[in-house]
């Protein structure tokens, strides 16, 4: 693993995205174009929140996930480690996605 080599993974933000100053974003991971990431969001390691998403408020990305394209994830949402989320899916919100969940494109989390 690169971390055991003595390397520091860099966090990657597109300067297109907005990150909210109160949000916090964890080593390796990458934010990529017009994602949006509001006040008290957590985002883990290893994570690509790809172009397009919003993560609101007071939502936990947990280690090792993919936030595809044009997703949703609401206010409270909770995503455990090595979660998948497909291309247009919407969370409603204050619910938790458990660990190495696969959520396919255009789903609705209830």
């Amino acid at each position: 693993m690169a971390t055991e080599a003595g390397l520091t993974l860099p966090r990657i933000i597109s300067p297109r995205a907005y990150v909210s100053q109160h949000a916090s974003i964890g080593k390796g991971t990458v934010v990529m174009h017009d994602a949006l990431i509001n006040a008290k969001a957590i985002i883990g390691e290893n994570c690509i929140i790809n172009s397009k998403s919003l993560i609101e408020h007071d939502s936990v990305i947990s280690d090792h996930c993919h936030i595809s394209t044009n997703t949703v994830i609401n206010g409270g949402v909770t995503i455990e480690t090595g979660c998948f989320i497909g291309s247009g899916a919407v969370t409603r919100e204050s619910i938790t996605i458990r660990k190495n969940s696969f959520i396919k494109a255009g789903s609705v989390v209830k």
